[in-house]
């Protein structure tokens, strides 16, 4: 793969995830709006029968209780989706530390909650309870990680990617950013973390590799763009 061909591979790449990412959020936010009328309405009614003498009354207090449940949730947002923070040893520079971004799977992971069968049912229960919340949470994560998207720098990137499809294995973070002279790789990092299918491997040290779907998609790519004469250039 020569370096224009990986430019233009990861530009098509980049709006295929954006329209993903724009579904994505969309079916999230659908989900949480159709969820949180239900749960708000199945609270309302149990407040009004068990607790509160008028439907306004229980109404309003199941919206407040609701509210905060969804503000203490995306305060905790970070926490769940943030960046995995990786260490790594430069010899010029000492340690510097690497942010790199959760694929979209995560967010949906994250958005329907974890039903792990060691879960207690009451750690269940709390879990179904706050769907609504976590749905509307994931739907403002991935609106940003939409935006983020569009700001990737595609030259660094794509060369860091290039790299990674000819080396064909996990190549550590260091070796990258020293082979490839990056100018930011903190920031260059950062951002080819965001192509859902590059993945963070720390056996050893720190390092990144392409998965099985995301290498073949690329050669894909690249048979019938060589198939069509796309343009020789190194």
């Amino acid at each position: 793969m020569k370096k224009e061909q990986a430019k233009r591979w990861l530009q098509e790449w980049l709006q295929h995830q954006q329209q993903v990412t724009k579904y994505s959020f969309l079916g999230l936010a659908g989900l949480s709006a159709a969820a949180w009328v239900l749960e708000l309405g199945f609270v309302t009614v149990i407040l009004r029968l068990g607790f509160v003498g008028s439907w306004l009354s229980a109404f309003v207090l199941s919206g407040a209780v609701l509210g905060l449940v969804q503000w203490l949730t995306l305060r905790r947002l970070s926490e769940n989706l943030g960046d995995r923070v990786v260490s790594v040893v430069d010899v010029s520079s000492g340690e510097v530390q690497y942010r790199l971004a959760q694929g979209l799977p995560a967010v949906w992971t994250y958005a329907f909650g974890s039903m792990d069968t060691d879960l207690s049912w009451q750690e269940k229960l709390v879990a179904m309870l706050c769907m609504p919340q976590r749905l509307a949470a994931a739907a403002v994560f991935a609106n940003r990680r939409q935006r983020e998207l569009q700001q990737v720098s595609t030259d660094q990137c794509a060369a860091v990617l290039r790299y990674l499809y000819r080396e064909a294995e996990r190549v550590e973070i260091s070796k990258l950013a020293e082979e490839l002279q990056l100018k930011s790789p903190v920031t260059v990092i950062r951002e080819v973390s965001l192509i859902d299918g590059v993945l963070l491997l720390t056996r050893r040290t720190p390092g990144l590799s392409l998965a099985g779907r995301l290498a073949e998609s690329m050669a894909e790519w690249l048979q019938k763009d060589s198939a069509v004469g796309g343009p020789d250039r190194n």
